[in-house]
């Protein structure tokens, strides 16, 4: 009966030992799985809070772009009113007027008239809003127009109907065409507006001649190519 009893007595240990073991890792697998729920809950509260902060941003873009659109619309049909009743501004350029853009290129003496489609900002300008266009377009020469020798650009004709531009090209009074320095040790051929890069050379500054580094700091304008190359060819020699 003893070893019965201490049998029964041992079984009831481990039983309650098993129990407690069991109850102690199901509270920290339950803990651990109520934290990781929580975090994951975190997590997608703020991706939802995230999409509907971008959604709401987007949305207040569309129907500020919307009110611009339509603001625009409104504009442009009081515009077509005023200009149908013929109390609109007088001397400005309409949509139905004729663009012709002239070429005249001084070396040849040869003068090309084109018939275009009028870009969009000529319309509704005034003669003095269309000056100031052509005076910064001078100031503010593009590469391709600075090596085309662009002189001159003017307005020959200029009424509500009908406008005429003129370019005027010399091509000869280019002074040059590229321009060599030293960028970051190495020689470097930039383009005429000397911003635009031409060519990296590769050739280390400190591989020159004296004379030729105390040129290229200074700089070397080119006029064409074949100068240009002939240089390089001197440099690498």
């Amino acid at each position: 009966m003893k070893k019965i009893a201490l049998y029964f007595g041992g079984f009831a240990v481990l039983s309650l030992l098993f129990c407690v073991c069991y109850y102690t890792s199901y509270k920290s697998a339950l803990k651990d799985f109520n934290k990781t729920a929580k975090e994951q809950e975190n997590s997608l509260y703020s991706e939802l809070l995230r999409i509907s902060e971008e959604n709401k941003s987007l949305l207040n873009r569309l129907a500020l772009k919307e009110a611009e659109a339509e603001a625009a619309r409104e504009k442009q049909e009081e515009l077509s009113e005023v200009i149908a009743a013929g109390l609109g501004p007088k001397n400005t350029v309409l949509p139905s007027v004729s663009y012709i853009e002239e070429t005249y290129d001084l070396t040849t003496n040869q003068l090309e008239s084109v018939a275009k489609i009028p870009p969009g900002f000529l319309i509704g300008m005034t003669k003095e809003e269309l000056s100031a266009y052509v005076k910064e377009y001078m100031e503010n020469l593009s590469l391709a127009e600075y090596e085309a020798g662009l002189q001159a650009y003017d307005i020959i004709s200029f009424s509500e109907d009908k406008v005429v531009l003129r370019k005027t090209y010399d091509i000869s009074k280019v002074p040059y065409k590229f321009f060599i320095n030293i960028t970051k040790g190495m020689v470097t051929v930039y383009y005429s507006d000397l911003e635009s890069v031409y060519e990296y050379t590769h050739i280390p500054a400190v591989d020159l001649a004296e004379e030729d580094r105390v040129a290229l700091v200074e700089g070397i304008y080119v006029k064409d190519r074949e100068e240009l190359y002939s240089i390089l060819e001197g440099f690498s020699s």
